[in-house]
C-alpha cells in the first residue's frame, strides 16, 4: 500500500510539476505528516525531491527527472494513452492510470473520445446491463437469461457469457449456451431478464468460438432498386452504404442494395410510407401494396 502511494506521489508531480503538501495529502488521502515522510523516504531512496518554503512554495521534483521511456516512441506513447482514454470513454474507472501515464510521458491525457452504450433516455438501465455483463464475462460467472426469440416466445437460458459485440448498430452478447450445448449470439436489447448465478466455468473455449458472421442463417438475396424522396435522405444515409446510393438532381435517391425477399424487408420498406417507390423487382411492389391493406382492414373501425 505504501510503495503504491509513493509511487503515485512521483506519478502527480512529473505530472504537475509542482505540488504543495496539503494539496499532495487531499490527492493521496493521507495526513500532511505523511506526505513528508513519503518525501524522505523517496529522497532517501535517491529520487531527486525536494521541498521549497514561501508563497510559492511546494514539493517538486528536480527538473528534467523522468522515467526512462525510451522503450516508447513518441507515436507509441501517444497510442498507448488513447487506448487508456478509450478505457475510459467505454465507462472504466481508470483515472489513476491515465494520471501515472501522463506524468511518466510528461503528457496530458486527452479526452478525446465519448463512448455511451445506452440508448437515449434509458442511460441506468442500459448501464446497469452492460456493467452486469462485463463482470460476469470478467469473472467467468454464468447468468440466467430471459431472451426473446425472432418468433415473439420467450425462453429462459442458462449462457456462459465469453464477450460483447457491436455489429450493424447493435450489441450482442456471444455465449456458450448450456441450453442448446452450442455457441449463440442474444441481441442485447432482446434480453427481457439477466441475473448472474453462483456458478462459475473454467473453459476458455480458445479456438472454439465461431466467428460473429450470421453464416448459419439462411438467406436467398436479391437486388431490390428503390427511389427515396429527399426528405428521408438522412435515413438512407444511416442505413445504406455509400456506394449504393445515387443523388438524383431533384435531391430524390436511389438505392440499389441485396436483401431477402421476407416478412422483415417488406415491412421494412413499408416505414418509409409514401417516401418510397419500388423501382426493382415488380413482385414487391405487389406485395407492399397486399401488406398495406393487411394493415389499413386491420385498423379499420
Amino acid at each position: 500500500m505504501k510503495n503504491d502511494r509513493l509511487f503515485q506521489l512521483v506519478y502527480l508531480l512529473l505530472e504537475k510539476g509542482s505540488m504543495s503538501a496539503p494539496t499532495l495529502a487531499r490527492e493521496l488521502e493521507v495526513s500532511v505528516r505523511t506526505v513528508y515522510r513519503d518525501v524522505e523516504t523517496l529522497s532517501i531512496a535517491g529520487v531527486p525531491i525536494y521541498t521549497t518554503t514561501g508563497k510559492n512554495g511546494g514539493i517538486s521534483l528536480m527538473e528534467g527527472y523522468s522515467f526512462d521511456k525510451t522503450l516508447l516512441s513518441d507515436y507509441e506513447q501517444n497510442q498507448l494513452l488513447f487506448a487508456v482514454q478509450s478505457l475510459k470513454a467505454a465507462d472504466q474507472q481508470v483515472d489513476s492510470l491515465l494520471s501515472k501515464l501522463g506524468g511518466a510521458f510528461r503528457k496530458p491525457s486527452q479526452d478525446w473520445i465519448t463512448v455511451d452504450f445506452s440508448r437515449w433516455g434509458l442511460t441506468q438501465v442500459d448501464s446497469v446491463r452492460f456493467e452486469t455483463i462485463k463482470n460476469a464475462i470478467l469473472a467467468k460467472q454464468v447468468m440466467q437469461i430471459s431472451y426473446c426469440g425472432t418468433s415473439g416466445e420467450i425462453t429462459n437460458r442458462r449462457i456462459q457469457p465469453l464477450r460483447l459485440i457491436y455489429k450493424d448498430k447493435h450489441w450482442y452478447l456471444q455465449s456458450y449456451c448450456l441450453k442448446s450445448q452450442d455457441f449463440r449470439l442474444f441481441k442485447v436489447r432482446r434480453i427481457v431478464e439477466i441475473k448472474p448465478i453462483d456458478e462459475h466455468f473454467t473453459q476458455n473455449y480458445k479456438g472454439e468460438i465461431p466467428p460473429i458472421e450470421m453464416a448459419d442463417v439462411p438467406c436467398s438475396e436479391t437486388t431490390i432498386k428503390l427511389k427515396i424522396s429527399a426528405r428521408l435522405a438522412f435515413r438512407v444515409y444511416d442505413e445504406f452504404d455509400r456506394e449504393h446510393i445515387t443523388v438524383m438532381p431533384d435531391g430524390s435517391m436511389l438505392v440499389e442494395a441485396c436483401f431477402p425477399i421476407d416478412s422483415w424487408v417488406i415491412s421494412y420498406i413499408f416505414s418509409f410510407g409514401t417516401d418510397v417507390e419500388i423501382l426493382q423487382p415488380p413482385e414487391l411492389r405487389y406485395q407492399l401494396s397486399e401488406y398495406a391493406e393487411k394493415i389499413s382492414t386491420h385498423h379499420k373501425p
